[in-house]
């Protein structure tokens, strides 16, 4: 008979690591909630141009990555690659955008993305990420980056410092795609096929690739700071600033882009020291709301991955109390069901096996399942009207009355 595996580039979560999953969603839950954004929940399923008009048809999501499919009524579909089309998309069609106010949201969820597996790196990826909508001081750009900040902090990860940079308005935009276009005309040949093609259509992406030869070949390329007007200079200054005061430690990288069309301006990736590669980015992007059917409304950003996120938290999760009941005889197994009831009225995890098996076995059991606790019972504590209250790792028990038991179990593992 055929042995089912998972599909190449996916993932399971299993038992042990769940824990460190839910430990970090929790912490980041708390740390958005207490700059007041709200949770918005996606499809995982889009129509494909909504990608390929928000994120540009020339990026390598889009050409090369992006899960794609036609329905039953031949309608091109893909599984959604990253998260901030579908929050806009959202934000538009519910008419959120209506009430000219700023909006705070946060989303969490899989992403897809057919790319090369490696270590901490899936075709199916969890991404959390804010979005504010309608926001244009350069303060919110701030905002977005404290909360970034602060996660990595409450999470414990040290030794972390934000790559930041500016990639200007429109105006500014264009200006420099031009100088890089002039500084990269004679070396064209000398490219990657990728960037080949980039330097038409989409020269700023060349600062983004990962071949080491176009990375020598850009390593001097004039800074965009040459071409920025007044207004994104006095912008990018006041961000700078507001991290200054924060206390965030922060690089402006000249060369700094991001693979996604629809940023301007502010643009940052979150490094720790000693590895180049970012565990989460984000930016500004004042065009895409309008790109997308809405209003001309400004927005900023960031996305962490999680998997790669996780393998840099090093800090000990909290053990939640567990009882395992220990039951021998049909009226021990009655009583037990009873205790297992009141445990968990109180918050106690408590679990039991209803098969009869000897305690050495049960205790084998709970031993295994790295539980602390048990509660035994059979006919001789049930006599005496008593329970056996067992602590599994130093081996001390005591005798509890069965009478307000409950009370005793929380005092004694100090729940």
């Amino acid at each position: 008979m055929k042995q089912y595996k998972r599909v190449r580039g996916m993932h399971d979560i299993m038992p042990g690591e769940t824990e460190k999953w839910q430990y970090a969603e929790k912490i980041i839950s708390e740390t958005v909630r207490l700059f007041n954004y709200r949770e918005l929940r996606t499809p995982v399923i889009e129509e494909q141009s909504l990608f390929e008009r928000s994120i540009g048809s020339e990026s390598d999501i889009i050409s090369k990555e992006m899960y794609t499919f036609q329905d039953k009524k031949g309608r091109n579909l893909a599984l959604r690659p990253e998260g901030t089309a579908s929050a806009v998309r959202a934000f538009i069609e519910s008419g959120l955008f209506s009430a000219k106010n700023i909006t705070r949201l946060c989303y969490y969820g899989p992403m897809f993305r057919y790319d090369r597996p490696q270590k901490g790196r899936y075709r199916q990826f969890y991404q959390f990420g804010v979005e504010l909508l309608g926001g244009f001081s350069p303060f919110f750009d701030g905002e977005v980056i404290e909360i970034l900040y602060s996660i990595i902090n409450n999470l414990g990860i040290e030794g972390c410092y934000f790559g930041i940079n500016t990639l200007g308005c429109r105006e500014c935009r264009e200006k420099y795609t031009g100088k890089i276009k002039e500084y990269l005309s004679s070396a064209r040949e000398a490219l990657c096929e990728d960037c080949k093609t980039r330097i038409e259509n989409s020269p700023l992406r060349i600062l983004d690739c990962k071949n080491d030869r176009c990375r020598e070949l850009t390593k001097n390329i004039p800074s965009i700071k040459e071409v920025l007007c007044t207004e994104c200079t006095i912008h990018f200054d006041s961000v700078l600033e507001y991290l200054g005061k924060k206390g965030i430690a922060h690089d402006v990288q000249t060369n700094l882009v991001r693979g996604l069309d629809y940023y301007t301006r502010t643009v940052f990736e979150v490094y720790i020291k000693g590895d180049n590669n970012a565990i989460a980015a984000g930016g500004r992007y004042d065009m895409l709301v309008r790109e997308l059917g809405g209003e001309d409304i400004p927005a900023v950003g960031f996305a962490i991955g999680m998997e790669r996120l996780l393998t840099l938290m090093d800090a000990k999760l909290p053990v939640l109390p567990a009882v395992y009941l220990v039951c021998m005889g049909a009226e021990a197994r009655n009583a037990c069901v009873d205790i297992a009831a009141g445990l968990r009225k109180e918050g106690i995890a408590a679990e039991m096996d209803y098969d009869d098996k000897s305690l050495k076995a049960a205790l084998r059991t709970a031993d295994r399942a790295r539980i602390e606790w048990c509660v035994i019972l059979g006919e001789r504590e049930l006599e005496k009207g008593i329970i056996l209250f067992k602590n599994m790792v130093t081996g001390v028990q005591e005798e509890i009355s069965s009478e307000g038991c409950i009370q005793r179990i929380k005092e004694l593992i100090k729940c």
